[in-house]
C-alpha cells in the first residue's frame, strides 16, 4: 500500500515549515505596522518629538500667548528663546528644553483679574486654568498648548509683573537642527526714540525679539540698555506724561501709549528700556 492512509498526520518537517512561515509572516506584519505608526501616529511622550520639532511648536504657542496677554491696562514684553541643555530623558540620555517667557506688567491688585482674562483669551483647546493657594495669597495658571507645550506661572497675588513661561519638556537633540530664528519684525517704533531722548541717551540698535501672531502679523519687543540719568524718576514722569501708567516706582516704569508697551527698568549700572508692539 503506497501513500498516506486516511487520518495519517503530515510529516513533521512539513508542519514545522508551515509554522515557521506563519511566524515570519506575522513578524513582517508587525514590522510594517510599527514602521507606519512611527511615521504617522502622534507622539505619546515628549521625548518622541525632538527639539527641532518642538521649537516651532513653542514659537507658535508663544504668539498665541502674546496675543492673549496683550491689552489695555497691561504692558507686555517678550523674552528670548532659550534652549537649555542638561535635562534627562533617561538616566543615561540627556536632552534639551525649549523655553520662552512673556512678562506682563499690571496695576496693583490686578494680578488675578489679568490671569483670568489671559486664560479666557487663550483657545479653548488649551484648557487654561487659574488656581489659588494659601488662602488666595498665591496664584497659578496652567495651559496645555498641545504637543507637550505648557504655559505656566506661579506668583504672589500682589505681584505687579506676571511671568508666563512656555516650555517644551525634555526633548532629544541635536540642538543644531533647531531653527532658533524669530520672524522678521517691523521697524523699531518711534516710541523707543522718544524714551531715549527723554532720558538723555543716545539711540542704538535694539535687540529685537518677535513672534508670529495667530491672526497674522508679528508682535515684537525692542530693547536697549543705556546709562542711568541722575534724575531718572523726574525724566520718566515727563516722558510718560499723557500715557496710561501701569507701574511707576523704583523697580520699573511701565506704561502704554498708542497701543505700544513701554518698560524702563533700572538694572545696576544700566537702565533697560524696552518697547513692545502687539498683535
Amino acid at each position: 500500500m503506497t501513500g498516506l492512509q486516511a487520518g495519517t498526520p503530515p510529516p513533521a518537517g512539513k508542519g514545522r515549515r508551515w509554522l515557521i512561515g506563519l511566524v515570519f509572516a506575522w513578524m513582517a506584519v508587525v514590522v510594517v505596522v510599527g514602521a507606519w505608526s512611527v511615521w504617522h501616529s502622534p507622539a505619546t511622550v515628549p521625548e518622541q518629538r525632538d527639539i527641532a520639532r518642538a521649537v516651532p511648536e513653542l514659537q507658535q504657542a508663544a504668539g498665541v500667548a502674546y496675543a492673549a496677554a496683550d491689552g489695555d491696562g497691561r504692558v507686555v514684553m517678550l523674552g528670548e528663546l532659550e534652549l537649555i541643555e542638561g535635562c534627562r530623558i533617561t538616566p543615561v540620555r540627556h536632552g534639551y528644553v525649549a523655553a520662552r517667557d512673556l512678562t506682563v506688567y499690571v496695576r496693583q491688585g490686578d494680578a488675578r483679574a489679568t490671569l483670568d482674562a489671559i486664560a479666557g483669551a487663550l483657545p479653548a483647546a488649551y484648557r487654561a486654568e487659574v488656581s489659588e493657594g494659601r488662602g488666595g495669597t498665591r496664584l497659578a495658571m496652567h495651559a496645555d498648548a498641545g504637543n507637550f507645550i505648557g504655559i505656566d506661572t506661579a506668583l504672589d497675588a500682589t505681584t505687579r509683573a506676571i511671568t508666563l513661561r512656555l516650555t517644551s519638556g525634555c526633548r532629544p537633540g541635536p540642538v543644531s537642527a533647531a531653527d532658533q530664528r524669530d520672524p522678521g519684525a517691523a521697524a523699531t517704533p518711534a516710541e523707543l526714540a522718544t524714551v531715549l531722548t527723554g532720558l538723555g541717551a543716545k539711540a542704538s540698535a535694539p535687540q529685537v525679539r518677535a513672534v508670529a501672531c495667530p491672526d497674522g502679523g508679528v508682535a515684537a519687543s525692542y530693547t536697549v540698555e543705556v546709562p542711568p540719568p541722575a534724575d531718572l524718576a523726574a525724566r520718566m514722569r515727563t516722558v510718560s506724561a499723557g500715557a496710561t501708567i501701569v507701574r511707576s516706582d523704583d523697580v520699573a516704569w511701565a506704561y502704554r501709549r498708542n497701543g505700544v508697551s513701554v518698560v524702563v527698568v533700572p538694572d545696576g549700572e544700566q537702565v533697560r528700556v524696552g518697547v513692545g508692539t502687539g498683535c
